[in-house]
């Protein structure tokens, strides 16, 4: 809602002294003429205002009519409530397509006319968008949730876990980085760009695993409480909470050596920014209070922070040590307590669960209690259609069903404005199909939440893990059998390739031998000096090549091949 417009010191010295000079005119009985000479007010102005003539607000008219104003403003909010708000620029839109329906001559809209629009209904005013997943809105659904309350009330409720504050835990992990990559700074005007210089830590991220109870109580990171009552821990479906197999044998030791019970109990998957405290109500405000941080730290001798010294300034930040500035103090213990209200793990509420389900997205909404409540509307719907067809001229089938169904909306609560919004969505997005996810777990269905330590799912859990290293154990002795297979047989083509290419040399050998013995070379008279003649190849010292001791894939040494006498190599 926008702010009232504050008056000026004159502005305000003149309606007080209108509003005395009516005084003494209807208390006093002072006539118009003498009111207005003494408080010096102007007469006209003074009569206007004791007979109520122009005492509204001035100015242009609105662009829009009164009524279709309403229906404007009524669309707005429906379509923010649908999931598809609309900026400064599709609002223009819509009041000049409005305009243009309704034959208006204004046919433009600025700032200035959304910001006027703005101020007549305080209902309506500017907010900052959040992105939503539109396919996880419509995968969480009130049968989900009815199935996600039912198993925290029968795994944890009814056995006493959600009785205390100290008792429910949760534990999800964040990512800080070393440098605040963005701010508003004072530079020269008309440069497009302000650099800001780092030392090679802007692109540094460390992540951290925060746990902490619904009595904010906040742990070391990286630390598991085990406390004096039995305690539940809330996590997130990621494969490293679920499947964590040491984390379940520390549990399952601990309670052999105290007694004292732990579970784990896993959020339903893709729901965990509604329903895990610490995404609701915890590390937005961590996130800011760290980037205004850095922006503080950024000048400071000394004070850049790195990833050697980013836990030191977490923890100072995050449990107020000595040294922790106030003004950039994280305040995670009661946003915590906050987080788990409204994740309605901490005091167990069903209904806030169920207030969580994006009923736009869910067609198994629950019909309202006024559409439950009219059940006769059928028998006043004869008399209705007459009257329209008498009056208005309504007679065809297409028109009554269509005035039926707005009955019907009208009897869920459902405005004009809202089915406007819901067309506007369809046509923007199509009707896709729920979000296909990769089944990463085959015994644990966490559709709806579930609890990691039952005895069913860890057993199983084991069996499967022994499966897994048992093919892993196969399929590497097969790689090796493969290895030495493939290596003997490299070995046998050598020697095979060797033995031929020495058949065909010595044949070529003999051929040229026995071209030489039928033509007898003559010799030049003129050559006066004798070139001795080129030793041939066979005239050369064979050299035999032994293959050393070597296994197949049996394991059975390969006694030395000794090469024939005619396979001789060039060195």
């Amino acid at each position: 809602m926008a702010s009232p417009k504050l008056k000026t010191t004159a502005e305000a010295h003149a309606q007080l002294t209108m509003e005395a000079a009516a005084h003494a005119v209807e208390e006093m009985k002072w006539s118009e003429r003498k009111s207005a000479e003494i408080y010096g007010v102007n007469r006209r102005t003074l009569s206007n205002r004791l007979n109520d003539r122009h005492t509204g607000s001035r100015g242009r008219q609105p662009k829009i009519p009164p009524h279709e104003e309403g229906a404007l403003a009524d669309f707005l909010l429906s379509c923010s409530d649908t999931g598809i708000p609309l900026n400064r620029q599709h609002c223009a839109a819509a009041i000049v397509e409005m305009n243009i329906r309704l034959g208006s001559k204004y046919k433009a809209s600025n700032n200035q006319h959304l910001r006027r629009l703005l101020k007549r209904h305080p209902n309506l005013s500017m907010r900052i968008t959040h992105a939503s997943n539109r396919k996880k809105d419509r995968e969480w659904t009130h049968e989900l949730a009815e199935k996600y309350i039912s198993k925290l009330t029968e795994l944890l409720y009814d056995r006493g876990f959600l009785e205390e504050p100290e008792q429910v835990w949760n534990l999800d992990e964040s990512a800080f980085n070393t440098a605040e990559m963005f701010d508003r700074v004072v530079g020269r005007k008309g440069m497009r760009q302000i650099y800001s210089q780092f030392d090679e830590t802007e692109k540094v991220l460390v992540t951290i695993l925060p746990c902490g109870n619904a009595a904010a109580l906040q742990l070391p990171f990286m630390a598991l409480f085990s406390g004096k009552l039995h305690n539940v821990i809330f996590v997130d479906g990621h494969f490293s909470h679920v499947n964590n197999f040491t984390l379940m044998k520390y549990i399952t030791e601990f309670e052999a050596e105290t007694g004292k019970i732990v579970y784990v109990f896993a959020l339903p998957a893709g729901q965990t920014g509604h329903l895990q405290p610490f995404d609701i109500s915890v590390f937005g405000q961590v996130k800011r209070a760290w980037g205004e941080y850095l922006r503080y730290r950024h000048n400071m001798p000394g004070g850049l922070v790195t990833k050697d010294n980013l836990l030191s300034h977490l923890v100072k930040l995050w449990f107020h040590t000595e040294d922790c500035p106030p003004q950039h103090a994280f305040n995670a213990g009661p946003n915590l307590i906050s987080g788990f209200r409204k994740s309605g793990l901490f005091p167990f509420s069903p209904e806030v669960i169920r207030g969580t389900v994006k009923t736009r997205h869910c067609p198994e909404s629950p019909v309202s209690t006024a559409e439950s409540a009219s059940k006769n509307y059928q028998s006043i719907f004869g008399s209705l259609t007459e009257t329209l067809k008498d009056e208005v001229d309504i007679a065809g089938q297409k028109d009554r069903e269509d005035i039926l169904d707005f009955i019907k909306l009208k009897q869920r609560g459902v405005a004009p404005g809202a089915v406007l919004a819901a067309s506007l969505q369809a046509s923007l997005f199509s009707a896709a199909a729920k979000k296909v996810r990769r089944e990463k777990n085959e015994h644990l269905n966490l559709d709806a939440g579930g609890l990691t330590n039952e005895p069913a799912f860890q057993s199983a859990q084991a069996a499967k893990r022994a499966a897994v290293k048992a093919a892993k154990a196969a399929q590497l002795a097969k790689r090796k059998s493969k290895g030495s297979q493939e290596e003997c047989q490299e070995m046998s083509g050598a020697v095979t390739d060797a033995a031929k290419t020495a058949r065909v040399r010595k044949s070529r050998s003999v051929k040229r031998k026995t071209s030489a013995s039928h033509e007898p070379a003559e010799v030049p008279h003129e050559v006066t000096h004798s070139v001795p003649a080129r030793q041939t190849r066979a005239a050369k010292k064979p050299r035999m090549l032994q293959f050393f001791n070597c296994k197949c894939s049996a394991g059975s040494p390969v006694s030395p091949l000794i090469l024939p006498e005619y396979f001789v190599v060039e060195i």
